[in-house]
């Protein structure tokens, strides 16, 4: 049985492994750090159209303010079927990356428009100031900030010494660079080279060159649903 370790927060690292169960696969998850939601007062934003990128970003402002009236724009299904969950009626998903989300924007939306970015403290892209540069009005919020883990559990160092994964799925380019550190600060690295890295896009795989892996694989589409087909074609 092919085993794979996944390393996002737990309530996700769940829904995964729940998914990837159902193929026969052996799942192990690893948090690599946990989400604390911030709660900052934006009654006073204006806006009309809210941006996300993330699910945490999502789930932290249903805790702020009702959203059953607010229009969403999604990077891809896996946020917009979260943002359905917590209540949005008006969600449109770009089903992309970042860039094919800019695109998405400046294809079907006026510069009168009035967007609300939300976020989280850390972001591979600067997305406010890309559609700034595109004339677009776009504020943004951050409403909660990852903490990172500064070790392996045990258990999982225990996993990975003996053999024990075949590979790990990454889903975003600062889980990658933990990943990647923690291996290094571990002296793990010398089991890297049996190990197979599955990614959602170019730029999460580009962070994880600074070790030896047996193979890098990257999705067609950054979704998971795509993340786990490719899982299947390649095992």
């Amino acid at each position: 049985m092919k085993s794979i370790l996944l390393t996002r927060p737990l309530s996700d690292s769940l829904n995964t492994r729940n998914i990837l169960k159902k193929y026969g696969y052996k799942v192990c998850i690893e948090p690599l750090f946990t989400v604390k939601y911030l709660q900052p007062d934006i009654s006073g934003y204006d806006f009309d159209v809210v941006i996300s990128t993330s699910k945490n970003s999502v789930k932290a402002l249903s805790q702020i303010c009702r959203v059953g009236d607010l229009s969403i724009i999604t990077v891809g299904s896996s946020t917009m079927q979260t943002a359905k969950e917590v209540g949005f009626s008006d969600i449109i998903s770009a089903d992309s990356n970042v860039d094919g989300l800019i695109s998405f924007i400046k294809a079907h939306y006026a510069y009168t428009i009035k967007f609300l970015y939300i976020r989280g403290q850390e972001v591979s892209c600067d997305l406010k100031r890309r559609l700034s540069e595109e004339n677009f009005d776009i504020k943004e919020v951050i409403l909660y900030k990852t903490i990172i883990k500064k070790s392996f559990t045990n258990r999982c160092k225990n996993l990975l010494l003996n053999g024990k994964i075949d590979s790990v799925a990454f889903f975003s380019s600062r889980t990658a660079r933990v990943f990647c550190s923690l291996i290094l600060k571990s002296g793990l690295s010398g089991v890297i080279g049996n190990m197979t890295a599955y990614t959602m896009s170019k730029n999460i795989a580009d962070n994880l060159k600074s070790l030896k892996w047996k193979k890098i694989v990257t999705a067609r589409l950054p979704t998971q649903d795509n993340l786990i087909d490719m899982i299947n074609k390649d095992y």
